[in-house]
């Protein structure tokens, strides 16, 4: 059986999962007589429109089968490329440049699980995507209530990676008809990223991902977006341009509330309607630890702003003009407490607590983040700081001369 012609039935099986398709697909493989292949039909099959189990089956009979009875061994090519791609499983494959496999990894235990029972080794890219793509369709990785998925290309000096990515993107995009698709070229990643990817465990690709978030966000930190999956991610990154990265399709909400329960849940905790408001924003990011709806709305003129959980409905926090900042959900336990956050402030303006005057600590609520607002004079200066309340970070700082 030719290459092609298992990528042709690899596509097939993933693009028109049907209650038939496993007929369909035993009956092409009908030439392979002899092996023994132990197989079940299950209908309930969740995500009807990425149903992948045809095509792990296709593997599993036929496109393993390319790499290990009809020739096609590994070459004596050296490393061309790395591949890879995230989900919450993260896969790593190394390919010369005939792209033929080298070497396949599971990066995390997700990784590994969907790379369960395959050897992928010496098989061609094309058919090992298929089945990567199949095997984590077929484990829920991917479904309709999480579709994204971010493909990483890095080559070796003089390969073009360019072209793999995108030759690579098109395929996966083929293969996921209502996935979202983020593929990037991280050739020239440096190695202050390289650290960041090892430091927290991830892909050099997802660190790439999250470091595009971060530079355009005033929010968010590389600590605290790294633990997120690629669909959390990309939904987060609907608020910011990547100059870096090539995006398919729209990033699955459907595990949230919606933006309508919403926007309703901030009403009723402010006491009005909506005929009474006007200005509505409504956005889906990541504060306080969890995926919030920011909402925001006037009323003549005051503003009203509310972090809502997005799979909950409840009131996160809030910040209100008719009312004092309120701060929802952020305990005693959770914050640093004063004293740490006068001596960060402190510490980053250079100065002792003996060299201030007039200082103050005030705990208050900034662009969706619980801060320490420390206020202290000396030597002819005004210092102002925002500490982060929980992590203990400077966020802002500001000096001025006394006047």
């Amino acid at each position: 059986m030719k290459t092609e012609n298992i990528n042709k039935m690899l596509k097939s099986a993933v693009s028109n999962a049907a209650p038939d398709v496993l007929d369909n697909v035993l009956h092409a493989c009908d030439h392979e007589k002899g092996k023994v292949i132990y197989m079940e039909k299950k209908k309930n099959r969740s995500f009807a429109g990425f149903a992948a189990v045809a095509a792990v089956f296709v593997l599993l009979i036929a496109g393993i089968f390319i790499a290990k009875n009809n020739g096609f061994g590994i070459t004596n090519n050296s490393l061309a490329a790395v591949v890879s791609f995230d989900v919450n499983p993260s896969i790593e494959l190394k390919v010369d440049n005939e792209e033929d496999v080298i070497s396949v990894k599971g990066l995390n235990d997700d990784g590994k699980k969907v790379l369960e029972g395959m050897d992928l080794e010496d098989t061609d890219l094309e058919v090992a995507v298929n089945a990567i793509i199949g095997s984590m369709l077929k484990h829920g990785y991917i479904n309709e209530m999480a579709n994204s998925i971010l493909l990483s290309v890095s080559g070796v000096e003089g390969y073009d990676a360019d072209a793999l990515e995108t030759k690579l993107a098109n395929e996966v995009n083929a293969l996921l008809k209502n996935g979202a698709v983020l593929s990037q070229n991280v050739s020239n990643a440096d190695d202050k990223l390289v650290r960041l990817a090892d430091e927290y465990g991830i892909t050099v690709g997802k660190a790439a991902l999250i470091q595009e978030i971060v530079k355009n966000s005033k929010t968010h930190t590389f600590e605290q977006l790294a633990g997120l999956t690629i669909n959390e991610l990309n939904l987060i990154s609907e608020n910011s341009k990547l100059d870096n990265i090539k995006s398919e399709g729209k990033a699955s909400a459907k595990s949230y509330i919606g933006k309508d329960a919403a926007l309703s849940a901030a009403l009723k905790a402010a006491g009005l309607s909506k005929d009474q408001v006007k200005n509505i924003e409504i956005e889906l990011d990541y504060e306080h630890g969890v995926m919030v709806y920011e909402v925001e709305f006037d009323r003549g003129f005051d503003e009203y702003s509310y972090d809502i959980d997005a799979k909950t409905g409840e009131v996160v926090a809030y910040d209100n003009d008719d009312d004092d900042d309120k701060i929802v959900n952020v305990t005693a336990e959770d914050v640093i407490g004063m004293d740490a956050a006068k001596s960060a402030a402190l510490k980053h303006s250079g100065l002792t607590a003996a060299q201030v005057t007039e200082l103050s600590v005030e705990l208050d609520r900034e662009n969706g983040k619980t801060v320490y607002e420390v206020e202290f004079k000396s030597a002819g200066y005004e210092y102002s700081c925002e500490i982060d309340a929980v992590k203990g970070t400077v966020l802002y700082s500001d000096k001025e001369l006394d006047d």
